[in-house]
């Protein structure tokens, strides 16, 4: 047998050396030491109660606020995570990259508040979990900017589980018009590639999630997935997309008030459930976009005291827009609206797309309500376009050319012979409904609006039996 020669001892020697610069390499990439970088992911604190800037971030030796966190320039690894503790954690700028996830998220049991929340151009692959993102319940003051904005530049960071409001449902309820005004902003603004906003709940606000465009070329929040938010309570557009690429699905919307800003009276904001436009006076087509599974009512249950749902009887919500194409390429499926105006589904140069599935009818008090497939702005009709299965109150639909239309069904005023409780606002078909087994598969979802499987024979609308 063969025994192979040992290392010499100053061979050893310079191999230890190699390894030690290697890993003291890595620690200054990281922030870490280099014992630290060869250590698996790192676990950190952050206390605004007991902690201390200049702690080390361990559990009984917590840093003070996720503000000051990132304000000192401290970096993150792949795979570390950073427990929020109760308390105000200030306005913190999420900066930094990693090849790997890198966690913030509420420790057990806390309620971590910020005042806003910023991803920074260069931020990826973060996740933020779990906080409340609200200007009053963190220090008492108000803003109508964007509560949480993710920059240009910042890339496939997630925003899940949190709440995000301009203040308090108590404090809310004690608004008049103008403090609606002066003190709710934005929730979401996605203005940076491949980022999520997933899960979260969302009230008093101007807006909801935003996903908007930088150029005139259509750079922008590409790629963004907005899944699973609830809105209530808010004033302008809950959900808007002016980019290609965009997932919005299986999103609800309810409650929106009827806010006049000072000097508008006469023509209030325009505001929409879902919006699509691009204001750059470009004709960029946006392509590709998913609006799935989402359920838009008007208005539902108790309102705030001091706001009403209508001003002078009108001026209330639309439903799902897009108003300048083209648009090309889009899905359009399981969506339940109810809103208060007869543009309920307003598709202005749509091309090559589905809208299937889809279950549009009047919210009480209103009694019209229609899926609206139309020229684009100057004057192109929409073209090659796929209606099926939907159940609306009226469809209008015939300025499309090419249009594939079948089992669309048209509900008039019959709204307790289709639904289960039309009144509340419940969309879900009755068992007697003619909707059911009144659909084709042919270009339909496989599933429904609250992701049951459909089968055959499919029902006609966002929900199956």
């Amino acid at each position: 047998m063969i025994v192979p020669a040992r290392p010499s001892p100053a061979r050893r020697n310079r191999r230890v050396a190699l390894l030690t610069c290697a890993l003291l390499l890595a620690g200054l990439q990281t922030g870490r030491t280099a014992s630290e970088a060869s250590a698996a992911p790192a676990v950190y604190y952050v206390d605004p109660a007991t902690g201390s800037a200049s702690n080390p971030g361990t559990a009984d030796r917590p840093w003070r606020t996720l503000q000051e966190v990132f304000a000192s320039g401290r970096t993150f690894a792949a795979g570390d995570t950073v427990y929020l503790r109760g308390g105000n954690h200030g306005s913190p700028v999420v900066t930094g990259g990693a090849p790997g996830v890198r966690t913030i998220k509420a420790a057990p049991g806390a309620t971590p508040r910020v005042k806003t929340l910023r991803f920074a151009s260069g931020a990826t692959r973060w996740t933020v979990d779990g906080v409340v993102v609200s200007p009053q319940e963190a220090d008492g003051t108000y803003t109508t900017g964007d509560l949480v904005r993710f920059d240009a530049g910042a890339t496939q960071n997630i925003l899940r589980n949190s709440q995000v409001r301009a203040a308090s449902d108590a404090a809310a309820d004690t608004w008049y018009n103008n403090d609606w005004v002066n003190r709710s902003g934005t929730a979401v603004v996605v203005v940076g590639s491949d980022n999520q906003v997933l899960d979260n709940q969302i009230r008093n606000v101007r807006n909801g999630v935003m996903a908007e465009r930088t150029s005139q070329a259509g750079a922008g929040a590409t790629g963004v997935v907005i899944r699973g938010n609830s809105i209530n309570h808010f004033w302008e557009d809950a959900f808007r997309c002016k980019v290609s690429g965009c997932l919005v699905e299986y999103n609800s919307a309810v409650n929106s008030y009827a806010v006049v800003p000072p000097g508008t009276e006469n023509d209030p904001p325009h505001r929409d459930m879902f919006q699509s436009y691009r204001g750059d006076g470009s004709f960029t087509p946006v392509s590709n976009v998913v609006l799935r599974g989402n359920v838009f009512i008007s208005r539902t249950g108790t309102r705030y005291a001091k706001i009403p749902f209508q001003y002078n009887g009108k001026y209330t919500i639309q439903g799902i827009g897009a108003f300048d194409g083209p648009y090309n390429n889009w899905t359009i499926e399981n969506n339940a609206v109810q809103v208060e105006v007869g543009l309920a589904m307003g598709l202005y140069g749509m091309n090559n797309s589905r809208i299937v599935n889809n279950t549009v009818v009047p919210r009480s008090p209103a009694t019209d309500s229609e899926i609206r497939l139309t020229n684009q702005k100057d004057g192109t009709p929409s073209n090659g376009n796929i209606v099926r299965n939907n159940l609306a109150r009226t469809f209008n639909t015939g300025a499309g050319t090419n249009t594939q239309h079948s089992n669309n069904i048209t509900v008039g005023t019959a709204y307790s012979t289709y639904f289960a409780n039309y009144p509340a606002g419940d969309l879900h078909l009755r068992s007697e409904s003619p909707a059911i087994g009144a659909g084709t598969n042919r270009d339909a979802p496989t599933t429904d609006a609250d992701r049951k499987p459909r089968s055959t024979t499919f029902d006609v609308g966002a929900y199956e039996f």
